[in-house]
C-alpha cells in the first residue's frame, strides 16, 4: 500500500502471468483482477488494454464503474488465448485502484491449486526492491516479474538491472536486460540458483535466500510470488519505506500440540551503503509488547525473524518464542534506530492442521498510517452452507493517539451500500472483521448483522477515518480453492 498520486487520468498496472507446468512447478496460472472506484460520487470510465510480450495490445474492455465500487475482470472474459503471458494496463477519468490475484492448478504436489494476490500500482518507480525471495530446490522458489510502467510500444525499449543480494549484505548476481514499453517479464530465480549464478546462503543452507533491488532510468512495476510444494504466495514490489514498518498480522500458534500457524517476517535495508540498526517489538492483540530484540541489517539485504523455526536471523529464537507463547495472533513493528529507511513483508503461513489447510500468503509493511482506506475486493459467499470465499479484514490504528467513530462502508459490484457503521481502535490496537463469523466472532461491533452482505457477496469496503493514522490488509479464505491469499489496502 502507498500513497496515492492523484491524477487527472488515473493509471493501474497488472502483470498477468500465465505459466506452463514444469519441474517443481506450482502448475499452470491465471490471474483475475479487480478495479475500485475512489470516487465519492461520479462513475469511473475504465479502459482496460492487455498487453502481450510484444508490446502489442490483444484486447481491450470498456467499463463503467459505480463510485466507490468495484469491477472484476475474469481472465476466462478477457477475450485472450490459452498460455497468454503479458500485462495490463488500467485508465480511467477518476481515481482508481486495483487487486490481482493469481491461481495455480496442475502442480505436482497436493490438490495441485495454490494461490496468491498482489496490488496493481498506481504509478511506476525508478527503484524496486524485493525482500523475500529463494531458491531452494525442491522446497520453495520465488518469481520476479518486472513491467514497463509506461505506455505499450512494439519497437520501444527500457534497461533495467537486478542485483541479488545475500543475507549477509554481499552482491550475488547482476542482470541487466531490456524490456518493450508497457510489457513485463519473468525470471525464475530457481534457474538462476541451478545455473550457479545464486550461490549457497546459511541459512537456510540448502539454497539461496536474500533480497533484490531493480533499478531503470524508466519507471517500473514489480510483483514477487514464492513458490512451496503445496502453497503459494505473491507482494508487489515495493518502491520505498521509511524509519518504521508495521505490520498489523503475526502469528506463532500452536494451541493444541500441532503446529497451526506461523509467520516470517522479512526486512530490508533501502540504503546502497549504510547498515540499517533496527529495533523488532512484537505485541499482542491488546498492544501489550510482549518481546524486543536489536538487529544490524546490512545495506541493500534483508534479514528474516521466524516465529517457528530456528535459522532465521533472531538473535535468540528460545527467547522470542517463549515470550510468544504458543498461541500468539498479534502485530509486530520494526524500528530503524539510526535514519536508514527499511521495508518489510509478513509470510503468514498456515499449516495442514489449521482449519484452511496448508496454505501461504504475504504481505508488505507501511511506514505510517492513512486517513483514508480503499480495498477493493471482498468476498462472503456460501451455497447450501458450504462455504466457498470469506473475508478476514485487520484493520490497525499506527498512530499514537485514539481513532474515534471511523466510518466503514461494505458496498457491492453494483455499487449498493450494504453494510455500514462506526468502529473505534486505540493506539496500536488492530480490529478483524470476518465475514463468516460477523459479530459473534470477529470484531464487527455488536448489532452489525454480516448476513446483509448476502451469501454471494463480492464487493469493496471503503474505511473513513479523518485524522487518524490505520492500515490494513486483506485476508481470502478460499475453502473452495484450498488456500489463502492476502493483499494490501490502499491508503491516501
Amino acid at each position: 500500500m502507498k500513497r496515492l498520486a492523484i491524477l487527472s487520468v488515473s493509471v493501474a498496472l497488472i502483470m498477468i502471468l500465465v505459466m506452463p507446468v514444469a519441474a517443481q512447478d506450482p502448475g499452470s496460472g491465471n490471474v483475475n483482477f479487480t478495479v475500485m472506484n475512489m470516487d465519492a460520487s461520479n462513475q469511473a470510465q475504465v479502459v482496460v488494454k492487455y498487453i502481450n510480450q510484444n508490446g502489442g495490445v490483444d484486447s481491450t474492455k470498456n467499463v463503467t464503474i459505480e463510485p466507490r465500487s468495484s469491477a472484476g475482470f475474469p481472465i476466462d472474459q478477457s477475450g485472450l488465448p490459452d498460455n497468454w503471458t503479458g500485462s495490463v494496463i488500467v485508465s480511467a477519468d477518476r481515481e482508481i485502484v486495483a487487486f490481482a490475484q493469481a491461481r495455480w492448478e496442475g502442480g505436482e504436489y497436493g490438490d495441485g491449486k495454490t494461490a496468491g494476490a498482489y496490488n496493481g500500482f498506481t504509478e511506476g518507480a525508478n527503484k524496486l526492491y524485493f525482500p523475500s525471495l529463494a531458491a531452494r530446490p525442491g522446497k520453495q522458489f520465488s518469481r520476479i516479474s518486472i513491467q514497463s510502467a509506461e505506455s505499450e510500444s512494439t519497437s520501444e525499449t527500457i534497461n533495467i538491472t537486478i542485483h541479488y543480494y545475500n543475507r549477509d549484505g554481499t552482491l550475488a548476481h547482476t542482470v541487466n536486460d531490456t524490456l518493450l514499453k508497457g510489457t513485463q517479464k519473468t525470471y525464475n530465480l530457481l534457474d538462476l540458483y541451478n545455473n550457479g549464478d545464486l550461490p549457497t546462503t546459511s541459512p537456510p543452507g540448502d539454497g539461496w535466500l536474500g533480497a533484490a533491488v531493480v533499478e531503470s532510468s524508466s519507471p517500473i512495476a514489480g510483483v514477487a510470488t514464492m513458490h512451496w510444494k503445496t502453497y503459494s504466495a505473491a507482494y508487489s514490489a515495493v518502491t520505498s519505506g521509511g524509519t518504521k514498518a508495521f505490520l498489523p498480522s503475526a502469528t506463532r500458534r500452536l494451541p493444541k500440540g500441532p503446529w497451526y500457524q506461523y509467520t516470517a517476517i522479512l526486512v530490508q535495508n533501502l540504503d546502497a551503503t549504510t547498515d540499517a540498526q533496527v529495533t523488532v517489538h512484537w505485541y499482542d492483540r491488546s498492544g501489550n509488547e510482549l518481546f524486543s530484540f536489536n538487529d544490524t541489517i546490512p545495506a541493500n539485504s534483508s534479514h528474516g525473524y521466524n516465529t517457528r523455526w530456528t535459522n532465521s536471523d533472531v538473535p535468540d529464537h528460545t527467547a522470542l518464542h517463549n515470550a510468544l507463547g504458543d498461541n500468539w495472533n498479534g502485530s509486530v513493528v520494526i524500528e530503524s534506530t539510526n535514519g536508514v529507511n527499511i521495508v518489510a513483508v509478513a509470510n503468514l503461513q498456515w499449516t495442514a492442521d489449521s482449519p484452511v489447510g496448508a496454505s501461504a500468503t504475504a504481505y508488505t509493511s507501511e511506514p505510517s498510517g492513512y486517513s483514508e482506506l480503499f480495498i477493493p475486493a471482498t468476498f462472503r459467499r456460501v451455497d447450501g452452507g458450504t462455504w466457498k470465499q470469506f473475508t478476514g479484514l485487520i484493520v490497525q490504528n499506527v498512530g499514537t493517539t485514539t481513532c474515534n467513530n471511523f466510518t466503514v462502508e461494505w458496498r457491492d459490484r453494483a455499487g449498493n451500500l450494504l453494510l455500514n457503521y462506526t468502529d473505534s481502535l486505540e493506539p496500536n490496537i488492530s480490529h478483524g472483521y470476518n465475514t463468516r463469523y460477523g459479530a459473534d466472532g470477529s470484531d464487527f461491533p455488536s448489532g452489525v448483522d454480516v448476513t446483509n452482505l448476502g451469501d454471494d457477496f463480492r464487493g469493496s469496503v471503503y474505511i473513513n477515518a479523518p485524522g487518524c493514522e490505520l492500515m490494513a490488509i486483506h485476508n481470502t479464505l478460499w475453502p473452495l480453492w484450498t488456500d489463502s491469499t492476502t493483499y494490501n489496502a490502499f491508503g491516501k
